[in-house]
C-alpha cells in the first residue's frame, strides 16, 4: 500500500507542475472538469482493482486527477477575486489542502473497521462524482483571454522563469514548501512514535491525532477571520514561529525523555503554526503571482507537495523516532524562518 500512496503523491505533485501552466492558457474550468472525472474513474478502477500493478497504475491516473482539479481551482480563485476576498478564499481552500492528510487518516481507519479497502475507493469515487456535478453547474470559465498565456513548452516555462524571478515569490515558496517538509515528517513518524515507542493503544493514539488535527483546523480558520485585519506577511511570520517553538519542545521532550507529557501538547502547538503557515504560504504567493495564477498554483502545489513526499523517507532513515520528529521538523522549520527573514528584506528592499 505504502507504494500505491508513493505513485498518487509523485502523480499529484508532478501532475500539478505540468497542468497548472497550461491552464493559464487553455482555461480553468474544463481542466477542472476533466480532472475530477479522471480522479472518479480512476478511483472506481482502484475499488475493483485485481491486482497491484492495476491498482498502482490508477492510483497515478488518480493523482493526476486529483492534480488538474487541485491547480485549477486556486487559480480559478486568482482569476476571481482581489485583495482580502482572495486572500479569505485562498484561505478557505488552505483549509482542506492542509487539514485533508491530517483528517483523512482518520477517516480511513472508520472505513476500513467496517468495510474492506476496497471501501475507501468507493468514497473517494463517491465524493469525486459529486464534486465534479457541482463544478459542471456552479462553476464558469474564470479566465479572461488576454493572449499572455500559451502551451508550449516556451510559453509554460517563461510564465515559471518570471515567477521566479520575483524575489518574494522565490522566499515565500521556499518557507512554505520547508514547512511542509515538517508537516509531512509528522504525519510520516507520529503512528510510529505514539503507538511503537510511546505504547499508545489504537484508540488514544486517535486521539492525539484528532486533538491536533482540531488545533489546526480551529487555527486554519482564525487565520481566515485575521486576513484583512493585519499584515498577512505578519500573519505568516507569527506562524511560523509557533511552529519554531512546538517543534523545539518536541525535540527536548524526546532528547530529555519526558515523552508524551511534553510531546503531545508540543505537537498540538506545531499544528496550531501550521494552521497559519500553510494557508500563509499560498496566499502571499499566490498574490505574487497574480499575472498566472496557474503557473503560481503550480509551482506552489507541486513543489510543496513533491518535497513534502521526500518527510517519509528521510523520517525513516533516522528511525521514525520522536527525536527525529523533532530533528526533522526543527531543522526545516529552521529553513522556512531563514527564507521568510530574506522575504521580509526584499519587502523592505533591503
Amino acid at each position: 500500500m505504502q507504494l500505491t500512496l508513493t505513485a498518487f503523491l509523485v502523480a499529484f505533485a508532478v501532475g500539478q507542475l505540468v497542468i497548472g501552466p497550461i491552464s493559464d492558457g487553455a482555461g480553468r474550468r474544463r481542466i477542472l472538469l476533466a480532472g475530477t472525472a479522471l480522479f472518479t474513474l480512476a478511483s472506481i478502477v482502484c475499488a475493483i482493482s485485481p491486482d497491484a500493478t492495476t491498482l498502482i497504475l490508477a492510483r497515478v491516473v488518480q493523482g493526476l486527477g486529483g492534480a488538474a482539479a487541485a491547480v485549477s481551482a486556486r487559480a480559478m480563485v486568482g482569476d476571481a477575486s482581489t485583495g482580502a476576498l482572495r486572500s479569505r478564499l485562498f484561505a478557505t481552500l488552505a483549509v482542506v489542502n492542509s487539514v485533508g492528510p491530517v483528517v483523512a487518516p482518520l477517516v480511513g481507519g472508520v472505513v476500513l473497521t467496517v468495510w474492506s479497502w476496497r471501501a475507501a475507493f468507493v468514497v473517494l469515487a463517491a465524493l469525486g462524482l459529486a464534486l465534479t456535478i457541482a463544478a459542471a453547474r456552479l462553476l464558469p470559465e474564470t479566465l479572461v483571454r488576454t493572449g499572455a498565456g500559451g502551451t508550449s513548452p516556451r510559453a509554460v516555462l517563461g510564465r515559471m522563469a518570471e515567477l521566479l524571478r520575483i524575489p518574494r515569490f522565490r522566499w515565500y515558496l521556499i518557507t512554505g514548501c520547508a514547512a511542509t517538509i515538517g508537516f509531512f515528517s509528522y504525519i510520516a513518524t507520529s503512528s510510529f512514535v505514539f503507538q511503537e515507542q510511546y505504547g499508545f493503544g489504537e484508540g488514544l493514539y486517535t486521539l492525539v491525532f484528532a486533538s491536533n488535527a482540531s488545533c489546526m483546523i480551529a487555527s486554519t480558520l482564525v487565520f481566515r477571520r485575521l486576513i484583512g485585519r493585519f499584515d498577512e506577511d505578519r500573519l505568516f511570520t507569527i506562524g511560523l514561529l509557533t511552529c519554531a517553538v512546538g517543534s523545539a519542545l518536541v525535540l527536548v521532550g524526546a532528547i530529555g525523555g519526558i515523552g508524551p507529557a511534553v510531546v503531545w501538547p508540543a505537537l498540538a502547538l506545531v499544528t496550531a503554526g501550521w494552521g497559519w503557515v500553510i494557508p500563509g504560504s499560498i496566499t502571499l504567493t499566490q498574490a505574487l503571482g497574480h499575472r498566472h495564477p496557474g503557473t503560481a498554483s503550480a509551482l506552489v502545489g507541486g513543489l510543496q507537495f513533491g518535497l513534502g513526499g521526500l518527510a517519509t523517507p528521510l523520517a525513516g532513515a533516522l528511525g521514525g523516532t520522536a527525536t527525529a520528529m523533532g530533528a526533522l521538523m526543527s531543522g526545516f522549520i529552521a529553513v522556512g524562518l531563514a527564507a521568510q527573514l530574506w522575504a521580509s528584506r526584499a519587502r523592505s528592499g533591503g
